[in-house]
């Protein structure tokens, strides 16, 4: 797994890419196809020019082509496993338990649903100490009062805010790391965002709200 530091209240977290490298990130191109996800298009570059999917636990590429476009909060999670905790699992392996705890559910189409916020808070705190609290109906601007120093937020956002001058986006549908909120500005990390915005990205805080869902999760580190 490859990881670059950011600045946020907790220097010891990195961000992570929900697809395994953050340098390689443009070299994914993704376009929307409906509200509830992303395509995503390789051309002619095989997946293992892309990224070393076999490192991450997938079985195939195939594997980690599907759930590399779906795994934004366990991209999160893994940033606060590696900045907070000694434990180091594979993102296969984050997968796995996510399922396990009903994080996550598979039609027989293949269509998938989550993160599901209340069995992801369940695991994570029985497992990994964490101290999460749910939040619905509140926009950024006062969830954000919340965030302090070992604390952030798991936020649903749209896809689309790594193109923050998108005119009209559908909120939610993907999930950001908040790690600050400050002087009008919403600091995060975003799994799946370009080079230039995935890592320690900024907006105003009225920007990020045209994509924020008003929901998410507030995470605090073990005591």
């Amino acid at each position: 797994m490859t990881t670059s530091t950011f600045p946020s209240h907790d220097p010891s977290l990195t961000c992570i890419s929900q697809w395994g490298d953050p340098n390689r990130n443009d070299d994914v191109v993704m376009s929307h196809t409906d509200q509830a996800g992303l395509e995503v298009f390789l051309g002619d570059a095989s997946p293992s020019r892309l990224h070393d999917w076999a490192a991450d636990g997938y079985r195939s590429s195939d594997e980690y082509l599907f759930w590399s476009r779906k795994v934004c909060g366990l991209a999160c999670l893994q940033t606060l496993l590696h900045g907070w905790t000694d434990a180091r699992l594979t993102m296969s392996e984050l997968i796995g338990h996510a399922l396990e705890q009903g994080c996550y559910t598979v039609e027989p189409s293949g269509k998938v649903h989550g993160l599901i916020y209340r069995p992801f808070m369940s695991w994570i705190s029985s497992q990994f100490g964490f101290d999460c609290e749910l939040v619905e109906r509140t926009p950024i601007h006062l969830s954000g009062r919340q965030i302090r120093p070992g604390q952030v937020m798991i936020a649903s956002v749209s896809p689309e805010i790594r193109e923050p001058d998108t005119s009209s986006p559908q909120p939610g549908g993907h999930l950001v790391l908040v790690y600050a909120v400050d002087d009008g500005a919403v600091h995060f990390h975003n799994p799946s965002g370009y080079s230039h915005n995935s890592d320690s990205a900024e907006l105003p805080t009225q920007v990020f709200e045209r994509f924020h869902a008003d929901r998410g999760v507030l995470i605090g580190a073990p005591s």
